[in-house]
This record gives structure tokens, sequence and C-alpha cells, in this order.
């Protein structure tokens, strides 16, 4: 397989992923301190391994059914897979969009007053202008955004985290002590499951997969490199624990107390990006979705202004909503919708979408 055939296959997907995935949670480490960290050294771990094998599940069933349906768009995936109940989705989605961009402002503004005391109206209008100008370029130049500034993330990751952690850290993971098996299952559940909530909307980076053999392969791949900032992080916050649980933006503080010059400017650059990125990266899926929608209807699709309108409102709504607090969004918002996610997506994916996926397979 040619390089460039490599990449749109397996590594595209992976790095689309984990990029929309990160930016509130990965990039700030208070999802993985709020779903992992507090459950202990070796609790987060089981966490870790719950969330890596829903991931690899989820999103291998997602690709191999985008592949063999041929549905690489938001709204045609979720009506092959859900039929009239899709439009449940649709408002879970719309709420889980909105507490992410407002997760990732909250993030932002915290971190930005924080390190260098610039004003919230000044971040979130820098936030505003960048997404519509992302947003009103299209595809192609977010697909190869996200995947550069993932490789970008996940390199400053394993600097940062390698330069801190010590061997003492690491055999801390293997103290088993008092695990709260069920906790730390259910908590690694939830995460796995809001998170994999976004899939849908990401079919346009699958559209380069031909076969279900591929997209199995593609799936346990993005899967794998969605978990690893999990670990990452978990790793490098067990030397501050239990401290660490109760820091908003525990990356942070672990930026802080590595002693690497300049550290703080390249987290706060890379996290800006990471944060723009999630926001568009989730953007682009429900553009995608009304301009599908449109040509249907009218058989023309969504200017880059109409594109740039849409993300603006959703993307204001967020901004009002991030004023509850990063703590408070991430803990509430993200466990209560992951159940609705559960019901309405991920069951009947796992089910009823696998069997259709077995027929249909039987049938060629």
């Amino acid at each position: 397989m040619h390089w460039r055939r490599f990449c749109a296959v397996y590594i595209i997907p992976a790095a689309i992923f984990q990029s929309v995935i990160i930016g509130g949670g990965y990039g700030t480490g208070r999802e993985i301190v709020e779903y992992v960290t507090r459950f202990g050294p070796a609790g987060g771990l089981l966490a870790i391994a719950v969330i890596a094998c829903l991931f690899v599940l989820v999103l291998s069933a997602s690709f191999a059914f985008a592949v063999r349906f041929k549905v690489f768009n938001y709204r045609d995936f979720l009506k092959e897979l859900l039929g009239p109940i899709w439009i449940i989705y649709e408002v879970l989605f719309v709420l889980l969009l909105v507490l992410v961009l407002a997760i990732v402002t909250s993030a932002t503004t915290t971190l930005a007053e924080t390190a260098f005391n610039i004003g919230m109206y000044q971040v979130w209008l820098f936030l505003s202008l960048a997404i519509l100008g992302f947003t009103y370029f299209g595809r192609p130049i977010v697909k190869f955004a996200l995947t550069i500034w993932t490789l970008l993330l996940m390199g400053f990751l394993v600097t940062l985290i390698v330069s801190m952690v010590s061997v003492k850290d690491i055999l801390l993971l293997s103290n088993i002590g008092t695990i709260d098996w069920l906790g730390a299952s259910i908590s690694g559940m939830r995460f796995a499951i809001y998170n994999s909530a976004l899939i849908p909307v990401l079919m346009y980076a699958a559209s380069e997969i031909e076969t279900t053999d591929q997209a199995v392969k593609s799936g346990v791949i993005a899967g794998l490199f969605g978990v690893l900032p999990a670990l990452l992080l978990h790793v490098g916050f067990i030397g501050f624990y239990p401290e660490i649980n109760q820091l908003p933006v525990p990356t942070y503080h672990l930026v802080e107390q590595s002693g690497i010059h300049f550290a703080v400017h390249i987290y706060f650059f890379i996290l800006i990006g990471t944060i723009l990125l999630t926001a568009v990266g989730v953007l682009q899926g429900v553009n995608d979705r009304i301009d599908s929608w449109l040509k249907e209807v009218r058989n023309f699709g969504l200017s880059n202004r109409a594109r740039s309108c849409s993300s603006l409102g959703i993307t204001i709504a967020s901004l009002l909503l991030s004023q509850f607090g990063l703590i408070n969004l991430i803990a509430k918002g993200y466990g209560a919708l992951s159940w609705g996610f559960m019901v309405i997506f991920t069951l009947p994916l796992l089910t009823i979408g696998l069997k259709r996926l077995i027929i249909k397979e039987q049938k060629v």
C-alpha cells in the first residue's frame, strides 16, 4: 500500500478522532483526572483499559458499518443505523456539541488568565474568529490541521511525561492496593461512551476506507491512538496524586513542575491549537450534515459563508455556557449525556448495527 494511501486509511482517521476528543479533556487533563486518575494508580489503569476496549470496538464497528453501507457523512450514517429515531441523537448531539465547545472555551480562558493574564473577552474574540476562519475554508484544511496538531500534541506530551516520570511513579502503577473495580470500570465506560458519541460526525474521516478489513484495522488503530494520551497523562499525574484531583487544569500544573524552559508557552500554544481543532472538527461534521440535507432538498450545498455562520451561532451559545466552570461542566455535563448516548447510539450500533453488518457481509 502506498504511503499516502496508508495515511488516508489508517493515520488520518486516528488523528482526527484523537484531535476532536482531546481538547477539553486531554489538553487540560481535567477529564483524565475526573474519570481515570481519581481512582488511584491501578484503578486508573483499569479505567483506561475499559476505555481502550470500547474505543476499539465502537470505532471498528462504526467504520465497518460506514464502509459496507457507504454512508460517510453524519446524517446518512445515523439514518441508516437508527432509522426514524435518529432525530433523538440529533438533540443529544447538539447538547453535547455546545457542552464540548463550552468546556474547551472554559479551559482556554482559565489557562489564559492564570498563565498570561489575558482577559476572557479577548480569548472569546480570538476563538470565534479562528473558528470562523477554519470552517470557512472547509474540509481539506481541517483534515490537514487536525493531523499536524495531533502529532505536535503527542510529541509534547511524550516529552513532558518522559522528563517528569520517575521509576517511583512507575512502581506506583503496580501497587494494586484497594481498587474500586466497579467504579473505575463504569467511569471508563462513561468516558468512552460520550467520546464515542462524536464518531458519527467524523465519518468523513473514513471516506478513504474501502473494505471491512481496512475498517476494522483502522478502528483498532484509532481506538488505541485515542486512549494513548490518557495513559500518558495518568502516568504523569500519579506523582501529584491525590492533590491533582482538585485542579481545574491539571496538565498546566504538570507543565509548571516540569522545569522545561518555555514549557508553559509551548503548552499554551499547543492547547489553543488543540482546542480550536476540537471545535472545528466537530463543527465540520455538523456542516457536512446540513450540506447533505440542502443538496437533497435544494440541489445545492452549503456555502462557505453559511458554514461560518452556523458555526458562529453554536460557538456563541457555548461561550455563554462556559461561565459555569470547567470542573462542573466536565463532571456533571458529560456524565449525564453519556447514558443518553449509550441508549441511542452505542447499544444500537453494537447490536442492530453489527447484526445488519454481518448479514450484509454474508451476502457479499
